[in-house]
C-alpha cells in the first residue's frame, strides 16, 4: 500500500506542477491575481494550524485547512439546518437506534478513485481505534461496539457497515435524537481514503508521511506549504458538488491587524471560518470600499477554565472569581456591543437555554466570600492567554484588575495557542482562556466537563457535570432532552468549574469580487462552502 501510495503522490504533484504553472510557495501578488491567467483566492487566518491528520486534532486552525482537502458527509447549514455533503441523504430508522446515509455517487478521491461506503466504514475504525489515543475519539462514543470514550471495544467493533458501495449504516447504543450525531460527530467526522491507508497501522498512521501531501476528496488538492505561513491548494475541478470557481486557493497565516490593509489591498480575499477583524478595524470595515463586513452573532463562547485540581482554587473560591467579572464592560469596552454576556455554555437564544441561570456581578459578594476562606493575599494565579487574540488579552487585563478588587493577584503568561492548551490540558496552570464554537445541539460542551476527556481543561474530578450531560444523548424528544439540559447548566453554574464569558459575534469580512460567501454563523461553517464562491476578477 505504501508503495501506491507513493506512485499516486508522484502523479498528483506531477498534476499539480502542469496545472499551476509558475507554482511558486509565495503568496501572489495583486498583480499575479490580474495577470496571471488563473483565479486566485486568498484566505486569511490568525491561528495557527498543527496538523493534516483529521482524527488527531480539535484545533479549529487546523480544521479550516482539513475540511478544504477532506470531506464531512453533511454541511450544517446558516440557520441551523442540515444539508449534503458526501452524503446526498439520510435517514433513521423507525427505532431511532440507526442513521442510514446514501453517498453521492460521483464522489472521488484527488487521485481519482471513487469514495465508497468502505472509506466512511474504515474513518469510523481509525476514529475508535484503540491502538492509538485519536484526540477525537470521544465523538465515536455514541456508536454501539465502543465505550464511553468512543473507543473500540475489540479491533474494527464500532458498528457501522457498508450496506452497498454507496450506503452506510451506523447503529448507535441506544434510540437517540440524530441531531446530535448531525450536529457534533459530523462535525469532527472526517473520511479518509481506505484505499492509500488501510495497510499502515492505526498507531503508525498519525505520523504516517501521508499527511505532509495528504490525498481528500474535497475541493481543493494540496500543492505546498512553507510551514507556518501559507498553504497553497489548486481547485479540484472535479469536485462533486461543483466545481470551484476558482483556479488557487492560497491559505495565510496573517496578523489580526493586518487583516483589514490586507482585504482593502487585494491581498486578502476573505477570512477564514474562526478569523474576525479587531474590532478596531470594524467601523473602517463597515465603510472600506470593496469590502463586505458583517456582524452575525454566533453560539459561539469564550470562557476563562479555572483549574479545579488547585487545592485553593475551591468551589467558592471559583464562585467569587466569577460573581468579580464584570462582563458587562467586556463586552461594551473590548466587543464594543458585538456579543452577549455568558453564564453558561448557552446563549440566551438557544433552545435549550436555562433561563432560570443569570449572570451576577457582584463584588462585594466576592469579597465575603474570599474573606470567609481566608485567602492568602501574597498567593498569585497563573493565568493562560493565547497570543494573537486581541479580545482575550485585554480581557485577561481587565479581569486581573476584577480580581484585584477582590484580594486575588495574578500574574499573565501569553502563550501560542497550541503551547497553551498542552499547559491547560496537562493542568500547569490556574486560569485560562479557551474558547469554543458551540453548537445547535446542547451536549456539545459536555466532553470538556467530562472526567477522562483530554479537553477536560479544569481538571475536573467529579464525574457528575460530564455524567449528566450523557444523559441527555439517550433521550429523543425536545421536552426531555431540555429537561436534562437544564439540570446539566445548574451542575455546571453549581460547580463552576470554568467562569463563561462572553458569546461572540462573528465579525466576518471578505472581498466583494467574491460571491455567495456564507454569512451566519451558527457553528463551524469552515470555509463557508467553497465550491459554492463566484469569484470576480
Amino acid at each position: 500500500m505504501k508503495k501506491r501510495y507513493t506512485k499516486v503522490m508522484a502523479m498528483i504533484i506531477a498534476g499539480a506542477v502542469l496545472l499551476s504553472g509558475c507554482g511558486g510557495g509565495k503568496t501572489p501578488s495583486k498583480e499575479k491575481k490580474q495577470e496571471g491567467g488563473e483565479k486566485v483566492v486568498t484566505v486569511a487566518q490568525t491561528g495557527d494550524w498543527d496538523k493534516f491528520m483529521v482524527m488527531d486534532t480539535t484545533n479549529a486552525g487546523a480544521d479550516n485547512v482539513n475540511e478544504l482537502m477532506f470531506d464531512r458527509l453533511m454541511v450544517l447549514n446558516t440557520d441551523g439546518t442540515f444539508g449534503p455533503r458526501l452524503a446526498e441523504s439520510w435517514e433513521t430508522n423507525e427505532a431511532q437506534d440507526k442513521i442510514i446515509y446514501h453517498l453521492n455517487k460521483n464522489a472521488k478521491w484527488h487521485d481519482g478513485e471513487p469514495v465508497t461506503a468502505e472509506d466512511v466504514v474504515y474513518s469510523a475504525q481509525v476514529a475508535s481505534s484503540s491502538e492509538y489515543f485519536y484526540q477525537r475519539r470521544i465523538r465515536m462514543q455514541y456508536f454501539a461496539g465502543t465505550d464511553e470514550t468512543g473507543c473500540e471495544l475489540s479491533k474494527d467493533s464500532i458498528e457501522v457497515k457498508a450496506l452497498d458501495d454507496h450506503t452506510v449504516e451506523f447503529t448507535l447504543k441506544t434510540p437517540m435524537d440524530p441531531s446530535i450525531i448531525y450536529a457534533l460527530v459530523n462535525r469532527d467526522f472526517f473520511i479518509i481514503p481506505h484505499h492509500l491507508l488501510s495497510e499502515i497501522s492505526d498507531e503508525a498512521l498519525a505520523n504516517d508521511p501521508f499527511w505532509q501531501k495528504p490525498i481528500g476528496s474535497g475541493p481543493c488538492i494540496f500543492d505546498s506549504m512553507e510551514s507556518g505561513v501559507s498553504i497553497e491548494f489548486l481547485a479540484n475541478k472535479d469536485y462533486y458538488l461543483q466545481a470551484p470557481d476558482f483556479d488557487r486557493l492560497v491559505f495565510k497565516k496573517v496578523q489580526a491587524s493586518n487583516l483589514l490593509s490586507g482585504l482593502m489591498s487585494g491581498e486578502i480575499d476573505v477570512l477564514s471560518g474562526n478569523t474576525q477583524l479587531p474590532l478596531a478595524d470594524w467601523e473602517a470595515a463597515k465603510n472600506a470600499e470593496g469590502v463586505v463586513a458583517k456582524s452575525v452573532p454566533t453560539y459561539g463562547y469564550q470562557y476563562m477554565a479555572m483549574n479545579t485540581s488547585r487545592e485553593y482554587l475551591t468551589e467558592d473560591v471559583r464562585h467569587a472569581i466569577s460573581y468579580a467579572i464584570n462582563r458587562q464592560v467586556i463586552v461594551d469596552q473590548l466587543l464594543q456591543g458585538e456579543g452577549r454576556i455568558a453564564i453558561g455554555p448557552l446563549a440566551d437564544d438557544h433552545p435549550y437555554r436555562n433561563k432560570n441561570i443569570q449572570p451576577e456581578y457582584n463584588v462585594e459578594k466576592a469579597k465575603e466570600i474570599m474573606k470567609k476562606v481566608n485567602w492568602d493575599p501574597n498567593r498569585k494565579l497563573q493565568v493562560l492567554v493565547s497570543t494573537g487574540n486581541e479580545v482575550r488579552e485585554k480581557s485577561a487585563i481587565l479581569i486581573q484588575q476584577d480580581l484585584e478588587k477582590i484580594g486575588i493577584k495574578t500574574e499573565i503568561q501569553t502563550l501560542d495557542f497550541p503551547t497553551l492548551l498542552n499547559n491547560a490540558r496537562n493542568g500547569d496552570y490556574d486560569l485560562c482562556f479557551i474558547g469554543s464554537a458551540g453548537s445547535v445541539d446542547p451536549s456539545e460542551s459536555v466532553p470538556n466537563v467530562t472526567v477522562g476527556y483530554m479537553n477536560n481543561f479544569a481538571q475536573l474530578s467529579d464525574p457528575a457535570i460530564g455524567l449528566k450531560g450523557e444523559e441527555g444523548a439517550k433521550e429523543i424528544t425536545f421536552e426531555a432532552r431540555k429537561k436534562v439540559y437544564d439540570e446539566y447548566q445548574q451542575l455546571l453554574y453549581d460547580q463552576m468549574p470554568m467562569a463563561f464569558l462572553y458569546h461572540t459575534n462573528d465579525l466576518f469580512a471578505y472581498s466583494d469580487k467574491i460571491e455567495n460567501v456564507r454569512e451566519g454563523v451558527l457553528d463551524y461553517n469552515i470555509n463557508k462552502n467553497v465550491w459554492e464562491w463566484k469569484v470576480n476578477k
